[in-house]
């Protein structure tokens, strides 16, 4: 079919921009995308997308997801075009694949993995026409964009294309009903063994049957809404559906997945129960793909969690565990809470929470605080928490009304300044909860503590 000239101009101008952007060492993953899409709006329908075509999408894990994806499929052979350095929107999107394609808009390599924001898919889906949907959970989010788990769960389910296979969380009683008449395939986690359920949650974001409206009976819940569940009204047939693969224990660092009757073992990057969830969406992913039990265990044994999510080292004596905790995200937050509460010994906590375009312009609405359960902080084994950036009196009032001792809490105005608050004595762990868009801090703050060792003792 005869493309437009504008599609051709299109790829030319976003080539000659990818490489002279690269030479001034500048990064090429938004702009020219952005520039080509105002230039040509109609430039994605153009593209003829490589033979295989994945796509991973979903309120939390998605970064995660893909790039365990990715990884396996390229171990196993497969030579990919993903996006694991750039954006997940339709600009971020647009460059990755003007940069990828031929002069007529083909591909040379014939596997792409792409990460794709939820609240994208309708600038997304229809043109990139995914093989394959992965689609992690869908939980509350920005309140700021995307507003509500219906709005967002509208705007996938209607702009999936029919051909599409999907992997689906079946603890997710929201996501798991996208696109009925697909074909799907369920993952999900059993309760495990000695589990302690995070059952004190804010946010419980379905509690009503969606057929007839009546009470949803939950037999269990890891976290939020994310369990087992089926509709009150004993005339109803609503509830979770049968599940595919299923974590049923983990040993050993290994998470013990029941497939077709049959145990397989994966290793998994760290035991959250989020990780529990990010690796078994990505097993299933891969063994429905077709791969074999002996090559995704594998390649499943050389993946980590990238350190924009989850990194660990040691300064002054204590070992230090930074986590993401996606700000104005109350699930993906509250989730981090929850992991505080849950490491052993006594810790100090430093939160740098403030979104990036918050700390640029500031915001009136702070309402996902009051959903974000900070009272998992309360514990006598939490003995500081240092909060930085311009909201930080706002946090210090919500961990007040969460019940959090006065005496503990700290605030700065600049989240630089955080470690020249802290107290070593007694601690055997500093946990930094952060932003993904307060990098720049963050590697303030950790080379800040990483140089507490040549001055062990100044900092009391």
């Amino acid at each position: 079919m005869k493309k437009p000239i504008r599609f051709y101009i299109s790829i030319a101008g976003a080539k000659i921009l990818i490489k002279l952007m690269r030479l001034l060492k500048r990064n090429a993953t938004n702009l020219p995308g952005e520039i080509m899409l105002i230039f040509y709006p109609k430039l994605l329908h153009h593209f003829d997308m490589p033979k295989n075509v994945i796509a991973v999408t979903g309120t939390n894990g998605k970064t995660t997801v893909s790039n365990m994806i990715n990884n396996i499929l390229r171990s196993n052979g497969a030579d990919t075009i993903n996006n694991s350095f750039g954006g997940n929107v339709d600009t971020g999107i647009a460059s990755l694949l003007l940069d990828h394609c031929t002069m007529k808009g083909g591909f040379k390599k014939d596997t792409m993995v792409l990460e794709v924001d939820e609240r994208s898919a309708a600038r997304v889906l229809p043109y990139v026409r995914p093989d394959w949907l992965v689609c992690t959970n869908l939980q509350r989010d920005s309140l700021k964009r995307n507003a509500h788990t219906e709005f967002i769960f509208n705007i996938l389910n209607a702009n999936i294309p029919d051909k599409t296979k999907l992997i689906l969380n079946g603890d997710d009683l929201i996501s798991s009903r996208l696109a009925p008449e697909n074909p799907r395939t369920h993952f999900g986690i059993a309760q495990l063994p000695d589990e302690k359920p995070t059952l004190d949650n804010i946010i419980c974001d379905i509690v009503s049957c969606p057929k007839c409206g009546s009470k949803l009976s939950y037999s269990f819940r890891h976290y939020n809404h994310i369990g087992q569940a089926k509709c009150s009204n004993s005339s109803c047939d609503f509830g979770s559906p049968q599940v595919d693969f299923r974590v049923v224990r983990t040993e050993n660092g290994e998470a013990v997945i029941m497939h077709n009757g049959k145990e397989e073992r994966y290793k998994l990057p760290n035991n959250r129960i989020t990780d529990l969830y990010n690796t078994c969406a990505a097993v299933t992913f891969a063994r429905s793909y077709g791969l074999s039990y002996e090559q995704v265990q594998s390649s499943m044994s050389e993946v980590k969690v990238v350190r924009s999510r989850y990194d660990s080292f040691n300064a002054a004596g204590k070992e230090v565990i930074i986590s993401l905790a996606k700000g104005q995200n109350p699930v993906a937050c509250s989730g981090v809470c929850d992991f505080v509460r849950r490491e052993s010994g006594n810790k100090a906590v430093i939160m740098i929470l403030e979104d990036l375009y918050d700390g640029k312009r500031t915001s009136e609405n702070i309402a996902w605080i009051y959903e974000t359960d900070f009272e998992f902080l309360k514990g006598d084994d939490i003995k500081q928490i240092i909060v930085g950036g311009k909201r930080a009196d706002d946090y210090m009032v919500r961990l007040l009304l969460a019940g959090v001792d006065k005496s503990r809490i700290t605030c700065c105005r600049y989240e630089t300044d955080t470690v020249k608050h802290l107290k070593t004595d007694g601690i055997d762990k500093i946990m930094i909860m952060y932003d993904l868009f307060n990098v720049e801090s963050l590697n303030s703050i950790k080379a800040q503590l990483k140089a507490l060792d040549s001055k062990e003792g100044e900092v009391k």
